[in-house]
């Protein structure tokens, strides 16, 4: 996916970072190693004005000078709480936090409308990050892999890895991930919903679920090559076969 800015491209997507209590991403991580080397240049769905999947792209509410200049961390740096408030700043952005207990969007349904009614003084940056606790920001790339995959923990044990995330382009959620059963079930790809997942073990590298191996089995295969977009039936698919409902 690449980044389009209102006066060039900006460069592709190499990361995610994405909030695990809601299941949000909340910034893109460019890749601007031809122009900004060394630097970890994040972009939130805030500032998005439109997203064209069709032609694999994200356009911005910004120029390239204005993302050149600004204030970035170094690559291999964390984001704390407090560089999300220099880039809210920075770019006029609401933070996201000042809505917790609302939902991912501080109530709204997605980040265009908490921008707009930040933009329309509806909302108010009123959280200091100072006043926050335990940073809830994770990145995809840490999670899924091909090898490097978080293991996913079923009740009664093992059934595959994280190989990918699939994403509601219209809200930035998390609705599923792509799970790989190459060592249980003869290369298959599965969805499981994110609503499943009771518990993330970070140290262990695991992400418990809510399903038995047999229906993790029975869930809707995906073919990862084809490059479609999930559709309403793979969405009834995944339910109907595990006989579960969402639990969030």
């Amino acid at each position: 996916m690449n980044i389009q800015a209102t006066d060039g491209e900006l460069g592709g997507v190499r990361d995610l970072y994405f909030d695990d209590q809601y299941w949000t991403v909340r910034y893109l991580v460019v890749d601007t190693r031809k122009w900004l080397p060394g630097k970890k240049v994040l972009l939130s769905p805030i500032s998005f004005d439109h997203v064209d999947m069709e032609n694999n792209t994200v356009n911005v509410f910004a120029t390239k000078e204005t993302v050149k200049n600004a204030p970035h961390q170094l690559d291999d740096a964390p984001v704390s709480k407090q560089t999300e408030q220099h880039l809210a700043n920075y770019y006029g952005w609401p933070t996201y936090w000042s809505g917790l207990g609302l939902g991912a969007w501080g109530g709204y349904d997605n980040p265009y409308a908490f921008g707009d009614a930040y933009n329309n003084g509806l909302i108010q940056n009123n959280v200091s990050a100072d006043d926050l606790g335990d940073d809830h920001l994770r990145s995809t790339n840490h999670i899924k892999g091909d090898f490097t995959g978080y293991r996913i923990e079923a009740l009664d044990g093992e059934i595959g890895h994280v190989s990918d995330f699939a994403i509601d382009e219209t809200n930035w959620k998390i609705e599923y991930l792509v799970v790989e059963t190459r060592n249980w079930l003869l290369g298959e790809f599965v969805l499981i919903a994110t609503g499943w997942v009771k518990e993330i073990n970070w140290e262990d590298k695991k992400v418990l679920i809510n399903l038995t191996k047999e229906q993790v089995k029975q869930g809707a295969e995906l073919d990862p090559d084809s490059n479609r977009p999930i559709i309403r039936h793979d969405e009834e698919q995944v339910y109907a076969s595990t006989r579960k409902q969402n639990i969030e």
